[in-house]
């Protein structure tokens, strides 16, 4: 069996993986433009300052471990086309490869605001492993940044270049991540930001001004004076290579897959930021560019392609976090704004550890359902967060099973039980 993958980010690379677990004769190959090694998180942010290191690599996913599982690497190489129904596809438009079962992992395409001045030299986005080193050999020239987005990627890429000494605007058009966290969770994620990030909340880039080269970034008119500016505004289905083999798309313009992750072309799969996914309390179709969701995503798509039928139950479920500013922030499921646009009505919970300095978001539906939370900690957000996880997949009630009270407050209600009140 020759099972081919066309990309190496997280979805591709778990495909590449899962699939050789499940099959060990199968002849596995993974196709990618990328000539850059996957990078551990946060890679991205820390090729800023190392730009030509090799250090950052996930190990499990580089090249040489790769193909110590047997599994063929055709770096720095395009796919230009292909055929379903001979089940071959073109390479640099020069050379062709056969498959039994395909698996289309080609991410998603950086959704640039249309604006005038993107074309100047200066304006990055980042969205691979080379983006960020091209950026990165640049710094040294530049002074002020500007970075449009307030998603894990843009706090993540600001966090790393204050490091740098770089003075670095952040451009929120609402708040902080809006569709992720309730309003007060964002307002206690902004509390917690470096003094060192001027945060525009509210404002929208209008145009990028310079000759050439970006000199200045206008917002709401006015102008701010920058070396560069880095659109972190998300991404959009990449379905070129699917509509070349005439695979079905959905309405919000991803790739419609099954639970198996099979397309509505025979043997051809697809995982990760180009499909469409649909949601487990509505059905609704929803695009999910989340690492870990492609990498699950992945697992599935691997163990069907290499001849299995195990079907995984919690492929689609959403689970964000990272540790930035010094603070842990999880997000679990859904939040109340991203569940009523599915037209689930909500109930928020807020809670509190003043041990760990630690916020919680809770979100019910109507019938009291746990389906959601965030977490915003100075440390064992990592705990709070799995406590709510574990309580959105069981589908639990908050007041059938409320989250653990802290370890203080257990402790001291076993020494009062125990040797009576403390006074």
């Amino acid at each position: 069996m020759r099972i081919v993958i066309v990309g190496y980010g997280p979805g591709g690379a778990a495909a590449a993986l899962t699939a050789r677990m499940f099959n060990s004769k199968a002849e596995i190959t993974i196709i990618t433009e990328e000539s850059i090694e996957a990078h551990r998180k946060p890679g991205a942010a820390m090729a800023l300052e190392y730009p030509d290191t090799d250090e950052l690599k996930i190990e499990d996913w580089s090249f040489d471990a790769l193909k110590k599982h047997r599994i063929n690497i055709l770096s720095d190489t395009e796919v230009t086309g292909g055929d379903s129904k001979a089940k071959t596809l073109e390479l640099d438009g020069s050379r062709s490869l056969e498959y039994d079962r395909l698996i289309l992992a080609t991410g998603g395409i950086p959704a640039v605001p249309s604006l005038p001045g993107t074309d100047l030299d200066g304006v990055h986005t980042i969205q691979t492993m080379a983006d960020t080193s091209t950026i990165g050999k640049q710094l040294s020239d530049m002074k002020c940044i500007m970075v449009v987005g307030a998603g894990f990627s843009g706090l993540e890429t600001a966090e790393r270049l204050i490091a740098l000494g770089k003075e670095v605007h952040l451009v929120v058009r609402s708040r902080l991540m809006r569709k992720q966290l309730e309003e007060t969770m964002s307002e206690e994620l902004l509390s917690r930001l470096s003094d060192k990030l001027t945060v525009h909340l509210g404002i929208s880039p209008t145009a990028i001004e310079g000759d050439k080269k970006v000199e200045r970034l206008l917002l709401d008119g006015k102008p701010y004076n920058t070396d560069a500016v880095l659109f972190m505004t998300g991404v959009r289905p990449n379905t070129k290579l699917a509509e070349n083999f005439g695979v079905k798309l959905g309405k919000l313009g991803g790739i419609i897959v099954d639970e198996k992750m099979m397309t509505s072309v025979k043997d051809v799969f697809a995982v990760g930021d180009c499909v469409e996914l649909k949601d487990p309390l509505t059905e609704d179709p929803l695009l999910l560019p989340i690492a870990s969701v492609a990498a699950r995503a992945g697992r599935q798509a691997g163990v069907i392609a290499a001849g299995g039928s195990k079907i995984y139950d919690n492929t689609i479920r959403r689970l964000q976090y990272d540790h930035l500013f010094n603070t842990d922030i999880v997000i679990v499921g859904h939040s109340s704004v991203s569940a009523n646009a599915l037209g689930v009505k909500t109930k928020v919970e807020f809670w509190e550890d003043p041990t760990e300095f630690a916020k919680v978001a809770l979100v019910s539906n109507e019938k009291g359902h746990l389906i959601g939370g965030q977490v915003i900690s100075a440390r064992m957000g990592a705990r709070l967060g799995y406590e709510i996880l574990d309580r959105v997949e069981s589908g639990s009630k908050l007041k059938d099973k409320p989250l653990l009270k802290p370890r203080h407050e257990r402790l001291q209600e076993y020494l009062e039980s125990t040797f009576g009140p403390i006074r």
